[in-house]
């Protein structure tokens, strides 16, 4: 009886060794396909969802007032004579505005239609009123497409500009604006992506 109670114990301990053997290869193999499935899904996502360029579009290229201006025939939107000095960026009228917007369009390489944003720097004007940039230095004249539909224009020291982001700008009000603000941005640095709503 004790041949027959030791065969049996050892046939126990080889089946329990043998299956301790195939329960950690089991675990192994389990965590290796786990942490794979998770640099999969990581990769994925960094590379696979992430918009790309898929192509570019021509912005339409707005006027140069700087060559009018030196020509002495510009005037602005309303009829008043713009300083040439503004548009050269030459520091001699000081921004006098600051505000918040959102892009609504691009309308070409120098003019940008917005949406002013609160807290609003002028007494008559509510929120979602329009205002009008223009670019003393303009923007490139190719916009890049992404993949999912989203038109992303630059320019040389600009953000990235898209429609429907906010965005502070900083410029020179034209004097005697009626209607909407015309806002002169002498240098790209004047236009910032803001971080609230972004």
């Amino acid at each position: 009886m004790s041949r027959v109670t030791e065969s049996a114990r050892s046939h126990v301990k080889y089946a329990l060794e043998a299956c301790n053997v195939k329960t950690t290869k089991s675990r192994s193999c389990s965590r290796i396909a786990t942490f794979m499935s998770i640099l999969l899904a990581v990769v994925l996502v960094a590379t696979g969802c992430a918009p790309r360029v898929t192509g570019t579009i021509d912005v339409p290229v707005g006027d140069d007032l700087t060559t009018t201006a030196v020509e002495g025939t510009v005037v602005s939107p309303y009829g008043d004579t713009v300083a040439l000095s503004i548009f050269k960026g030459e520091g001699k009228y000081a921004a006098n505005l600051s505000l918040t917007m959102t892009v609504r369009e691009v309308l070409d390489t120098r003019t940008i239609r917005g949406e002013i944003m609160p807290p609003i720097p002028f007494g008559e004007l509510q929120p979602g009123n329009k205002v009008f940039l223009y670019l003393c230095v303009p923007l490139s004249e190719k916009a890049n497409k992404l993949s999912n539909g989203t038109i992303v224009y630059k320019g040389d020291g600009y953000p990235q500009i898209v429609v429907g982001r906010l965005y502070d700008v900083t410029g020179v009000l034209q004097p005697g604006w009626q209607d909407y603000p015309f806002v002169y941005v002498t240098t790209a640095s004047q236009i910032k992506q803001s971080s609230a709503g972004n």
